[in-house]
């Protein structure tokens, strides 16, 4: 038995019977052990699906970070446009891995552990160093956003700010927010009838939203 037999086990159950169906008892039971003969490798259901959540993030992060090469930097906005379009293509292929990040709280794991909000960072950061070169390269417009931003929000955002402007990187924010939530409903069937083909529904938005930050796709 390895790390990553529990861990195929685990993909699969909950691809069949969903998160919160997966249980320290029913993998043992299906690699033919006791529970405390699991414990020797997790040392409880919370770590291993930590674990889980910390792959999702690193196979998300790698799609986004391939997408993203095959464009010269010095195209920031076509970059980012590749990198949205990545984003979806990656979690309606990976549905189980989008809900671990994405979904609802799972019951006795918190998703602001260390380890996992570090994971989430380096996702993040894709965003925000192609939304830097943009304005690095003055290809953004909008500089400032219609109304104040909120001060517990400020906050948080000049702890990513480095050189660029706090307005920048909220471009970067509320755009993942955007592209997030329309990915979400589409693979919890949500969207509906009312867009069509979800591919090209989803095209329309981001290449709306690039125009909206200010930029030009070209």
């Amino acid at each position: 038995m390895t790390l990553n037999e529990i861990k195929g086990l685990s993909w699969d159950m909950i691809a069949e019977k969903g998160i919160e169906n997966l249980t320290v008892n029913g993998i043992a039971r299906q690699m033919g052990i006791t529970p405390p003969a699991f414990y020797r490798y997790y040392k409880n259901r919370d770590e291993l699906i930590k674990t889980l959540v910390i792959d999702a993030y690193g196979s998300f992060r790698t799609t986004l970070e391939t997408a993203r090469d095959k464009i010269d930097p010095a195209r920031p906005v076509q970059r980012l446009y590749r990198v949205y379009a990545a984003y979806r293509e990656w979690a309606v292929a990976n549905p189980n891995m989008f809900g671990l990040f994405a979904g609802r709280q799972i019951y006795g794991f918190s998703p602001r552990d260390t380890q996992v909000t570090n994971e989430a960072d380096k996702v993040y950061q894709i965003f925000i160093d192609i939304y830097l070169s943009a304005w690095e390269q003055k290809l953004i417009s909008r500089q400032k956003p219609a109304t104040a931003i909120p001060m517990s929000y400020k906050a948080r955002l000049e702890g990513y700010c480095r050189k660029i402007p706090l307005e920048i990187v909220d471009l970067g924010i509320s755009g993942a927010c955007l592209v997030h939530g329309m990915i979400s409903m589409e693979i919890s069937g949500r969207l509906g009838d009312a867009v069509g083909d979800g591919a090209e529904f989803y095209e329309y938005q981001i290449k709306d939203l690039i125009r909206r930050q200010g930029m030009t796709l070209s």
